[in-house]
Parts: C-alpha cells; structure tokens; sequence
C-alpha cells in the first residue's frame, strides 16, 4: 500500500519528528496534489501539523490562476491553512537569468518566510522517483562528479528549515494511480510537455528511447544508482572533514600544509580543496575540478612562494609547501617608516611589534641586537623594506640582497613587505628576526652598546 511505503521511507530517514509543522508546497500537479493528500492521511497518526503553500509565478496567465484556486479548494477541502503568493504578470521575465532559476530562488525564498510564519520546521517538495531519475541524467551529461550524481537528497537541511521529499521513492505512475484511486483531479501543466527545455526533452525523448532500446527498468536503476553514491558520498565526506580537521594549521585564512593533501588519497584531497575553498568563500561555493587540480599541483611545490587566483575572489597561496586559501583583498598599506625614542620605547601598531632601546650588551634570541652607538650614522627607524635593501649579514662574507636573506630564511612572498627594519639613516642595521648587519654589532671594542628589544603587540584597532 503506498501510505505504508511512504510512512515507511519517511520514518526510515528521519523526515519529520512527531510535533513537526510542515509546510506542504503544493504546485496543483499530480505529485504535489498526492503528497499533501498523503500527508493529510499521515498527519494524525504520525502527529504532524500541515500547512499548504502554493506559489503563482505569473507566467501562464489564466491557467495559473486555475492552478491557484485549485489549491485553495483543495486546502479547504482537507480543512488545512493555505498561504498562497502570486507575482504579478511578467515579472519574472523582466529579470535577468534563466527562467527556470529565477522562479525557482523566488519559490524556494517563499517557502522560507511561509515556514517561518506558520512556525515550521519542516518544508516538503514533491520530487518522485522520475525526478531523480531525470537528474541524474541531465547531471551525466553535464559532467558530474560523484556528488552530483547522487541526485535530489530525500532530507536536505538549509539554516532553520529542512527540505523533505517523502516522493522520492515513488514513480510518476504510482502517483497517477493514486490520484485516480483517491478521485483527485489534479492540474496539467501544458509547459511540461514541451521540448524547449533540457528536462522535458530528457522526460519526453531520451529516457523513453534508452528504456525502449538499452534498459526497460532504466528509471529505477538510475535512482537506486543515486541512492548508492549519495551513501558513499556521505561516508567521503566525513573522511574528508576528519582530515581536513587533523591537517588544518592556525593562521590567516585556511591553511593546510601540502604534505597533507598530497598524503590523502586523491578523493579525499579534492574534497579537502573544496572544504577550504567553501570555509573562506562561502558554503555555497563550488569550486570546479579543473581548479581543485591546479590547487594540487600547486600544493606540491615545496620551495618559494606561489600565487592562484580563482573564481570569485579566492586566492590560494603556496608558501614553502603550506597552502593558504584567502580572500582576494588589497594589503593594508602602511606608513613607510617610524622613527624610535632612544633611549624609550615606541609602539608600532601598524607591524604590531613594540621597540625598547636601552643601555645592553648582552641579546638574548633573535628579537634583541646589541648595537655599537657610534657606529650609527643617522637616527635610528622602523621601516618596511625597499628595493635595493643589502645587508653585511653576520656569519657571512660580503654583503647579500635582503630579498635574498627573506628566500633563505622562507618567509612567505606575501609577508615579507611586513617584516620590520631596523635603520639608521639610509643604512639596513637588522632585518629583524633574521639577520644583523654586522658592521653595527657591538663587540670587544665597543665604547657605547645599545640594547634593542622588539616583543609582539595586539593590531591597530
């Protein structure tokens, strides 16, 4: 009996908990009119509170309105509340976009504020086995991925709604058969049997000639093949967040070391990819397989820095095997220099660092330099870095390019415009945290020893 099977599939996937709302959108065609005649039955036993949406986009000008009024009868008629939002004619073909897109944000956003009204949790769509089957397809075509072959999920949660399809299990023909058992009359779309879109054309055409000529039972096959691979997408998908998890790394964006993503299997390291791209571009984000690919490659380069632009305003950054994934932003600029108090300490928020200048001989770790004062020629700064910058590095011989001394010590290409000088005059004295110049180190000979301190401090605000 079909009340049982779709009792059956809902309680088997966790649908609707007893006390639910639903909001049942009802289009006025066979499925819908079926499902919320379904749900009225189930409503008692499964103790569930219905509400009938219906949605006229004003497209086909009298025979929408039909379907209008067909549903508020039929909401009547069951003695459910009706909420029924009608655009006005034409309205949707002043905008730009395909058709079908348009009508369906709209629908999908009234459907949403209606659940919220009626207090709602739950919104049932009429998708049948048909459906799936047809989606399936019409992804094949296109390309699709595993996840995309697996079709219309029966149970898909969005924010504080969730979409349920009770259906999905069900032939076209089973519904009609139901509709004729029951004496209801539901509305014919006329648009559904005409060739002008991809989906009519694979309802009307394609499937109809593979089910003659390859596969009779081509429908069900397709829909138990989606049910399949949604499964094992789920089980991917969770070995992926686990992973991506474990490999994520602090630090500005999303970050994950390349060893990582080259250390999972390949399934899993695309997933990755788009998990990161999705946390700093938005859930919404879908990131193509040509471009998952050149993030992968690019991860495996584990010397210097190297930049990939995508898709709406996401960058991924490699930096000696770490791979970042960014907002595409313009870099704060900042002042080009500051001068320090000596002896004083001076608070640079901009590099967020904080500079002590003291009497001292004795530097303990990268971030103090004891300084010989009379060798200074010119007052002492804090600035950025500017081409040409040398320094006579100590443990060295000669002098080396300061760009040369950031590759060396793998500070990333994106960072190294923050990394703070110290000067006197026009002369590089320390690249802090990296190298001393060591004509300006204080030693035996020393008369005059400055002691410079430099500590981190919280951002400008």
């Amino acid at each position: 009996m079909l009340l049982d099977r779709v009792r059956t599939y809902m309680l088997g996937l966790s649908m609707v908990n007893p006390g639910d709302g639903v909001v049942v959108a009802v289009s006025g065609g066979p499925d819908s009119t079926a499902l919320l005649h379904l749900l009225w039955r189930l409503s008692g036993p499964m103790h569930l509170t219905l509400h009938v949406f219906h949605m006229d986009h004003g497209l086909r000008g009298a025979a929408s309105a039909g379907d209008a009024e067909y549903v508020r009868r039929l909401a009547e008629s069951l003695e459910l509340p009706c909420t029924v939002v009608t655009l006005p004619a034409g309205a949707l073909k002043q905008q730009a976009g395909s058709l079908q897109a348009k009508a369906r944000s709209i629908r999908y956003a009234e459907l949403r504020a209606a659940a919220r009204r009626a207090g709602a949790s739950r919104i049932a769509l009429g998708h049948n086995r048909n459906d799936q089957a047809e989606t399936v397809l019409m992804r094949f075509l296109r390309g699709a991925g595993p996840k995309g072959l697996a079709g219309i999920p029966p149970v898909r949660a969005e924010g504080e709604a969730t979409y349920v399809r009770p259906l999905l299990g069900i032939s076209r023909g089973e519904i009609d058969e139901y509709c004729r058992l029951h004496e209801l009359s539901p509305r014919l779309d006329e648009s559904n049997r005409e060739p002008d879109y991809t989906r009519n054309r694979l309802r009307l055409q394609l499937i109809p000639q593979l089910q003659a000529d390859y596969n009779p039972a081509l429908t069900a096959n397709l829909s138990d093949m989606a049910d399949v691979l949604r499964a094992e997408d789920d089980l991917l998908e969770q070995l992926a967040r686990q992973a991506f998890d474990r490999g994520r790394t602090s630090g500005e964006g999303v970050s994950i070391p390349g060893s990582v993503l080259l250390g999972e299997p390949l399934a899993l390291a695309r997933r990755i990819v788009r998990m990161a791209a999705r946390e700093v571009a938005g859930p919404e984000y879908d990131l193509g397989l040509d471009s998952v690919t050149r993030v992968l490659e690019l991860a495996a380069r584990i010397e210097g820095s190297h930049t990939l632009d995508l898709p709406r305003g996401l960058r991924v950054v490699v930096e000696y095997g770490l791979c970042r994934f960014l907002p595409d932003s313009e870099p704060t600029v900042c002042p080009d220099s500051w001068a320090l108090a000596v002896p004083g300490t001076t608070v640079i928020p901009e590099l967020g660092i904080r500079v002590s200048i003291g009497d001292g001989d004795e530097p303990d770790g990268p971030w103090q330099a004891a300084l010989d004062a009379d060798r200074l020629r010119g007052p002492l700064a804090i600035r950025r870095r500017k081409p040409g910058d040398r320094l006579w590095p100590t443990g060295m011989e000669g002098t080396k390019k300061l760009q040369d001394i950031l590759v060396d010590a793998k500070v990333p290409r994106r960072l190294r415009d923050q990394v703070a000088l110290l000067v006197a005059g026009a002369e590089v004295v320390w690249a802090i945290g990296y190298r001393l110049d060591r004509r300006f180190r204080s030693g035996p000979d020393t008369q005059r020893s400055l002691l410079v301190r430099v500590e981190p401090v919280g951002p400008k605000s």
